[in-house]
């Protein structure tokens, strides 16, 4: 097992925590954190999660626990859902000193924290990410939300959990989709931080990774996204926004291709958004054509797409205009400077855009 230490300056009003990675964790929950401290826990997870990790979570849990399990995926990830969330809640009698156990993938740690952090205006949470996607992205950094209005996560608080557990258990039974979906998170931590991990990264195809190096790639992408957390935790000095390199144009399709019959994985709309910011980057003249090129084969080789049908540009511009970055009407970017490296708040004309846009559409 390895253990990762998420500290916050003395000045904020967050507690540090840990995040523990490492197998069968699931088990030993009761032994990584002191479950006595408090009142009541309660656990939230999605109907597929419920059938695999509930019964055994329950099992290491006090006898009085409640839960809720609401339907899986992107689509669920709405105010109405947090409702009914809120009614368990209330019904399990939960109170200021009660626990929340956020058990599933991004939806439900993004949707799980956003109610707990409003409930009486906020309860202690852990999460237990079951994706590798939510593993290296969304339980680390305190942003929680739901989708509204067709834009995705534009509700939402900051707000840090109590812990986290990432237990690779749960990734054996991750279809194989999701876990090559899910590895665009982590090359692109290399993209934007260190070129040594992600040549690290991209050095097999993602399944053929051991545990342990596994568990090794995890706990890197964790620390690099930890580092943006720690020095920028409510994207007040902007450099958190480096995070979100691939996610203006990738949060514009994957809200756009959910509408449709032909839905994207996260990952996929990411990587996606990748080509595009780096074919952006390129005409920007921050990228070189070599690097946007060992960009290219590296998602090609972990079967990512760079292409997509089926998508018009002004669908695009109409959803990246209403992206939460932007400020007084400009589009901002975060750009690759050379793998490694990034920049952000990068205001970009409107035909270097497009020809990001158009560089992925087939």
């Amino acid at each position: 097992m390895k253990e990762l230490k998420i500290t916050f300056p003395p000045s904020t009003k967050n507690r540090d925590y840990p995040i523990y990675i490492g197998i069968n964790l699931i088990e030993k929950i009761a032994s990584l954190f002191d479950l006595t401290q408090y009142s009541k826990v309660f656990v939230i997870t999605d109907t597929t999660v419920e059938k695999l990790f509930l019964k055994k979570l329950l099992k290491n849990l006090p006898e009085q626990t409640k839960y809720i399990a609401v339907p899986p995926g992107e689509k669920a990830k709405h105010v109405e859902s947090v409702m009914k969330i809120w009614t368990a809640m209330h019904d399990a009698g939960l109170d200021r000193k009660s626990l929340v156990l956020n058990l599933g993938g991004g939806v439900i740690g993004d949707m799980g924290a956003f109610a707990t952090s409003t409930y009486m205006r906020g309860l202690a949470f852990i999460n237990i990410p079951t994706t590798l996607l939510a593993q290296v992205d969304e339980s680390v950094g305190g942003k929680t939300g739901v989708d509204f209005a067709g834009i995705k996560n534009i509700i939402g608080t900051f707000d840090q959990p109590d812990g986290v557990i990432i237990d690779l258990q749960t990734l054996k039974t991750l279809p194989k989709r999701a876990f090559l979906a899910s590895f665009v998170e982590i090359i692109k931590h290399g993209m934007i931080h260190d070129k040594h991990y992600f040549e690290k990264v991209t050095s097999k195809y993602p399944t053929d990774f051991t545990d342990e190096e596994l568990i090794a790639i995890i706990y890197g992408s964790c620390e690099i996204k930890a580092h943006y957390v720690q020095n920028d935790e409510l994207e007040e000095s902007g450099i958190r926004k480096i995070l979100n390199f691939g996610h203006t144009i990738g949060h514009a399709i994957e809200a756009i291709k959910l509408e449709t019959e032909e839905p994207l994985l996260h990952g996929e709309a990411v990587s996606l958004g990748i080509i595009a910011e780096s074919e952006i980057s390129k005409q920007m003249g921050l990228l070189s054509s070599e690097e946007m090129a060992v960009i290219k084969l590296a998602l090609q080789k972990a079967d990512a797409p760079i292409t997509v049908t089926n998508i018009a540009v002004d669908a695009i511009f109409k959803k990246i205009k209403s992206d939460k970055k932007n400020t007084f009407n400009k589009i901002n970017f975060s750009l690759l400077q050379g793998i490694g490296n990034a920049v952000y708040n990068q205001q970009v004309p409107e035909e270097i855009i497009s020809n990001g846009i158009k560089a992925i559409l087939k």
